[in-house]
């Protein structure tokens, strides 16, 4: 499917990560506008050829303009003869360092629909830049992620000019010959995938800094980069986007040599991992394996989960919750949605109050940190990954959690809905990612919806429900007399069957006892 600038780019529809049911027009006509940012922080050398390389760009000029932030380099960076047109520089604000704070003010000062992230020391292959916008004229929820070479040199031996020739003529290479470089995908999982990103789930980890796009849509939806993070502010932020229903495409023709090899390759490689992991334990939940510290808990949880009060007591929502929060999955978090407005301060008869129930559940659970009350939930549960909506007085099993994100996991499903034989759906998991993308698809965000985007399932309830302690009986009397007659059925099916084995072993054992005695009489020749 090729699609025009004419049709809607937002209408892209993509299941999961499979981006290569999308065919970007090969005959690009481009109208959308793209800010390259550049965060950059003294090395003035190499930043010139950055801006070299990206004067020869086959992508139009009038729809490109390139913001450089300077991350308070002294003295301060120039702008060099050899640039695009439209370039200029801004200063990252007082107060504030690091690449995260200097790409967030190139993008506040940038004007494109698109936002085209490249470091300042790396050289754009011709094509670069039209490489990357050929996806978003296809779709708005697409991150597209360059093809970086690393290259062992500080190329303190090019010239502007050269680099900008070499890069007019396609000729990029000649300006390395003799060098050592690697042209493997660095990122692992696009190279273990043969270029490919076919994991859905770590999708975002292979958004890398260096040369990575994305709409400024999807960057407003997500909140933009967190500044208060010196390194991996780029994976965090790829994890967010991904939260947004963000689909990421690797792109080979959007090659660039980096000048210089990867901090993750060089000798500091482990103390950079060191640092990077406390920072994405608690922001980024998808990781499990950062969170293998029992007892701690974490700013963004790993699931949601929003129980309705209605006119539950407080024993209800005492089993619920004491089932979500003390499970074995210990990074979850819970919304109590009520009409919590109506609470006030008058005075009133403590036993007789008509909102006894609501002051006494808010009174329980007020003081931890895990719970917040809300009139009504967020429209999805950003950035935490799932969220999980559950009536009062249901409880799950210890493992219940953990095991059914993994089920919806295991089998990438962006929706599980729990049925019971009696009350019928009970229980609904959501992806985020799933959601978000359907609803900015305009697709609504019911099963129908996710099944297309993302895929669904329906499960049995008592997988991974209970029934509830605490809680009024009925409910729990039908559940178990539901499973009474479903096991009676079964054990009748099951005498059935017996009576028809027996009745065959029957017919069986006389047809032996005939076969046997006409042998005999044929032995003793009668």
């Amino acid at each position: 499917m090729t699609h025009t600038p004419s049709e809607r780019p937002d209408r892209a529809i993509v299941r999961r990560n499979g981006y290569e049911a999308v065919r970007p027009a090969g005959d690009l006509r481009p109208t959308r506008t793209v800010s390259v940012v550049v965060p950059a922080y003294l090395n003035q050398a190499k930043l010139d050829l950055t801006l070299a390389a990206l004067t020869a760009q086959t992508y139009p000029g009038d729809l490109m303009d390139v913001v450089v932030a300077d991350d308070g380099s002294e003295p301060p960076l120039r702008l060099p003869e050899v640039r695009p047109e439209r370039t200029r520089i801004v200063r990252t604000p007082e107060g504030s360092w690091g690449i995260a704070a200097a790409v967030d003010a190139a993008i506040r000062a940038s004007e494109g629909e698109v936002v085209l992230r490249l470091d300042s020391d790396v050289v754009p292959v011709r094509g670069h830049v039209e490489a990357h916008m050929r996806w978003h004229h296809a779709g708005d929820g697409f991150v597209v992620l360059g093809k970086l070479v690393f290259v062992d040199t500080d190329a303190a031996d090019l010239r502007p000019e050269q680099v900008r020739d070499a890069v007019a003529a396609g000729g990029t290479r000649a300006l390395f010959e003799g060098l050592e470089y690697d042209e493997d995908w660095q990122i692992g999982l696009v190279r273990e995938s043969g270029g490919r990103i076919d994991d859905e789930v770590r999708a975002f980890i292979t958004a890398n800094g260096a040369t990575v796009s994305f709409t400024r849509g999807m960057h407003d939806a997500c909140g933009g980069l967190d500044r208060s993070m010196p390194l991996g502010s780029d994976t965090e932020f790829g994890y967010r986007l991904a939260q947004q229903g963000a689909v990421f495409v690797p792109e080979a023709e959007a090659g660039a040599w980096h000048l210089g090899v990867s901090q993750m390759k060089s000798a500091r490689k482990k103390a950079g991992t060191r640092f990077r992991h406390q920072y994405m334990a608690g922001r980024v939940p998808s990781l499990r394996y950062l969170r293998n510290r029992p007892g701690l808990q974490w700013p963004v949880p790993y699931v949601e989960v929003v129980v309705e009060i209605g006119e539950a007591r407080l024993e209800h929502v005492r089993t619920t919750l004491t089932s979500v929060l003390g499970g074995s999955l210990q990074d979850a978090s819970a919304v109590l949605v009520g009409p919590w407005g109506e609470l006030g301060a008058e005075r009133v008869a403590p036993l007789d109050d008509p909102l006894l129930e609501l002051r006494l559940i808010r009174e329980a659970f007020g003081g931890d940190p895990r719970v917040s009350f809300s009139e009504a939930p967020d429209r999805t549960a950003a950035p935490t990954p799932f969220r999980l909506t559950l009536a009062a007085g249901a409880a799950l099993e210890f493992d219940g959690l953990q095991s059914l994100v993994a089920h919806a996991d295991g089998r990438r499903l962006g929706l599980v809905e729990l049925e019971d034989p009696v009350e019928g759906r009970v229980a609904v998991l959501e992806r985020t990612a799933a959601v978000n993308r359907a609803l900015r698809l305009g697709l609504g965000a019911d099963a129908a919806a996710i099944e297309r985007v993302w895929g669904s399932g329906v499960e049995p309830a008592d997988r991974w429900l209970r029934a509830a302690k605490g809680a009024e009986g009925a409910l729990a009397r039908r559940r178990r007399m539901a499973r009474l007659e479903l096991e009676l059925t079964r054990l009748r099916a099951d005498e059935r069957y017996a009576a028809f084995e027996a009745n065959r072993l029957g017919r069986f054992a006389v047809r032996v006892r005939r076969g046997l005695g006409r042998r005999v009489r044929r032995v003793l020749g009668r």
